[in-house]
């Protein structure tokens, strides 16, 4: 369902159900018993109301008697209060929240208590041109200098009562004292340790250091060690230090299945949050024990008017509903705020995830919620994932929102164990036309948006970027087993220039397990650039067994790996008229499985690498050597600019791949492309692969839809001139 406050895309018709939606939405709400329509219930919030006045009043009368409310809770509260003393059903309620900035001293909470009906929601929305900003933080005054640096004393951090881990000055992220100011260290020597299925024998709570790189700092039990994993980190506190053996020992073990090392055998890894490390403009410092901040300020700061906000709240937001006792939040709408300035905690052990910081929480989230909406909000400068739909979450919506400057990455739907029962499940929603970058800031494997163990779901015209890590990752199985991520619609989204060379074996999109009747289709792909240890980035990667997607319609380019990936035992799937151009490395590294993937009508283009990856041809061999199918492959079009003779398909010349019974239809021609160097995929007139059946992929749709103001500055045509530039991003909502 699109966002029924805006527009729908051009040339996008609005299915039977969303009109239906559309057009219960524009009545009166009426009394169930009398037939007659409900009054709407309308209350105004605003930074100098008060929460004893009734809310009836936009603006505080002249006795200053009555008027606004002055928080979400208030405002909440008093809906409650409403509905207890009403004679009859309540109507539409609509608290509206004037332009300004409320600082937040809980998080905002809703319960079942606090739900709408179908044609009576309650909507917490901002008033007619207000940007409403809700923080979780404070600010901190009382700086004064002591030579190049700011300081200042904070009291509840020396009392015990508050520590924080971020900081934002003039409504810009500041990083802690770190060594290396810019890229990395590395391990000198493993030690040995205990032994573990499919690892060395390494010990996890220790390594070796070069002389110099780590000290035995005076709080040495406030410095983390973060490791660079293959697609992972891991945050570490620093137990002890032996400067003579050159040795550090982490608080706890490594609680993964890998080792230190494990990647590779001089790891990545930085050091941060110890005094003696702030060397340099921007970097701060937080004395836990005396409560001191430290701040170097950067060229042009001044200390008289400099804003500087630290969170003081890990959640900003929480939908509290109890699928399992069957308790939902229901027909409740955010619209049009913005939620601020939020943590991140470090567990004493240290923080680590199998994968996609699938341990880190969200400033947003819910449990058992139905019908209810996040709509035109935003969610930045926080501490972990932005949005969380996790538990019993169904038919809501999560629509035009824009994400940014995250610990972690933007939206998750479902939750890595796979729900007992069917009211348990998060399932038919609807992630739609949001804006997701600038992630990954302290967990660097938060992903854009995440689906897991969901079904009948629909993300769609998502544009992601800027991450550090995968930009979509669906599904959490790595073999057949059954789970409930499966009829998904991934389709429309514009995903690219991820990772940066941070972390490595990423996609553009990411998918697990066994998905019958999901689809993947009418996306743009392009720009994904690992660490070189492995160095995998693909466009679309099938991983690990996964199966039954329908693959169509997408355009995937400048990958690092190559533009499709479904090995490891890929089956079932059907790829067709997609455009695979541009891979640096390979284009695409197939699997022959003996549940046979269709792979019809593409094009697959190149100027450099190889066709296919190598090592996917032993599962070929295995389906000839069994006298079984060895795919369906045909009507697809080949091109490499070097011309014909550089291709070949493994170890064959094409006329001996058709031999096989592969690509007996299919042709190595130019598909005449208008301009790939500016990613202009257009075919001209007369190309050969209109010949071959193939339908002209069009991108314009790709990507966020909408007016000039919120879709106009970052449509696909723009990407190379404006994209990863923080110039080029539609104008920040600051605060401070």
């Amino acid at each position: 369902m699109s966002t029924l406050s805006h527009e729908p895309p051009p040339g996008r018709v609005i299915p039977s159900l969303l009109a239906a939606v559309w057009a219960l939405w524009m009545v009166a709400s009426v009394d169930a018993e009398s037939g007659s329509p409900c009054e709407p219930v309308v209350l105004h919030v605003a930074p100098n109301g008060s929460d004893a006045w009734s809310g009836g009043l936009a603006r505080p009368n002249r006795a200053r008697t009555d008027g606004p409310l002055t928080s979400l809770t208030g405002a909440r509260d008093k809906v409650r209060a409403l509905r207890a003393s009403a004679q009859a059903p309540m109507g539409p309620v609509s608290v509206r929240i004037q332009q300004g900035l409320y600082w937040l001293r809980s998080p905002f909470v809703l319960e079942p208590i606090d739900s709408g009906a179908p044609a009576a929601p309650v909507v917490y929305e901002a008033a007619h041109r207000a940007r409403p900003v809700f923080s979780g933080g404070r600010l901190l005054g009382g700086w004064h200098r002591e030579g190049p640096v700011w300081e200042t004393v904070v009291p509840q951090v020396r009392s015990g009562a508050w520590y924080f881990r971020q900081m934002w000055v003039n409504g810009e992220r500041r990083p802690r004292a770190r060594a290396p100011n810019t890229g990395y260290y590395r391990i000198a020597k493993l030690y040995p340790g205990p032994s573990s299925p499919n690892t060395p024998a390494v010990a996890r709570d220790r390594f070796g250091f070069r002389p110099g790189d780590i000290e035995p700092w005076a709080r040495l039990g406030d410095v983390n060690i973060v490791l660079m994993h293959s697609w992972e980190t891991s945050i570490h506190p620093l137990g002890a230090v032996d400067p003579v053996s050159n040795l550090a020992h982490l608080a706890a073990p490594l609680d993964e299945w890998w080792t230190p090392g494990y990647w590779e055998e001089a790891q990545r890894y930085y050091v941060e949050n110890a005094i003696e490390l702030l060397d340099q403009p921007g970097e701060w410092y937080l004395n836990r024990h005396s409560g001191m901040l430290t701040y170097w300020p950067l060229p042009g700061e001044r200390i008289e008017t400099a804003a500087v906000v630290a969170p003081e709240l890990t959640e900003l937001v929480r939908f509290a509903g109890d699928p399992d006792a069957g308790q939902y939040v229901e027909n409740v709408i955010l619209r049009g705020l913005s939620f601020q300035h939020s943590d991140w905690v470090l567990d004493p052990k240290g923080n680590s995830s199998t994968q996609a910081a699938v341990e880190v929480p969200a400033a947003v989230s819910a449990n058992g919620v139905r019908r209810c909406a996040i709509e035109d909000c935003e969610v930045a400068r926080v501490g972990t994932y932005g949005i969380w739909f996790r538990h019993g979450c169904c038919d809501s919506r999560i629509e035009r929102n824009r994400l940014w400057d995250l610990g972690a990455g933007g939206i998750r739907l479902g939750e890595v164990h796979r729900p007992v029962t069917d009211a348990t499940e998060s399932t038919r929603n609807s992630i739609d036309n949001n804006h997701i970058h600038d992630g990954g800031h302290v967990y660097a494997a938060g992903v854009g948006i995440w689906v897991a163990q969901s079904s009948y779901n629909r993300v769609s015209h998502n544009d992601i970027h800027d991450l550090r890590y995968s930009g979509l990752s669906i599904g959490w199985n790595w073999d057949d087993a059954p789970n409930r991520t499966h009829h998904n619609t991934i389709e429309f989204n514009h995903v690219h220039h991820l990772v940066g060379g941070v972390l490595s074996d990423a996609g553009l999109i990411y998918c697990l397990g066994v998905s019958p009747g999901s689809v993947i289709r009418d996306n743009v792909f392009h720009d994904i650039t690992p660490y070189e240890a492995p160095p995998f980035g693909w466009g679309i990667y099938l991983d690990a067994t996964c199966g039954g997607y329908l693959v169509e319609n997408n355009l995937v380019y400048r990958t690092r790996s190559g533009g499709l990936m479904y090995n490891n035992g890929g089956h079932d799937h059907v790829i067709r008229n997609n455009i695979f151009a541009l891979g640096e490395d390979y284009s695409v590294w197939p699997f022959h499985e003996k549940r046979p993937n269709a792979f019809r009508t593409n094009i697959v283009y190149l100027t450099r690498g190889q066709l296919l990856v190598h090592s996917g041809n032993r599962s070929l061999e295995q389906r000839i050597e069994a006298g079984e199918c060895p795919g369906d492959w045909d009507h697809n079009i080949y091109w490499h600019t070097g011309g014909a003779d550089s291709l070949r398909f493994y170890q064959h010349t094409f006329a001996g791949w058709q031999a096989l019974g592969l690509d007996r239809h299919s042709r190595i021609v130019d598909p005449l492309f208008v301009d790939t160097s500016s990613g202009d995929f257009r075919l001209k007139p007369g190309s050969p692969a209109l010949e071959s059946g193939f339908r002209p992929v069009d991108t314009s749709q790709a990507g966020l839809y909408g007016g000039p103001a919120w879709a106009g500055r970052a449509r696909h045509e723009q990407c190379l001139s404006s994209c990863g530039s923080k110039q080029g991003l539609a104008p920040r909502t600051r605060v401070w």
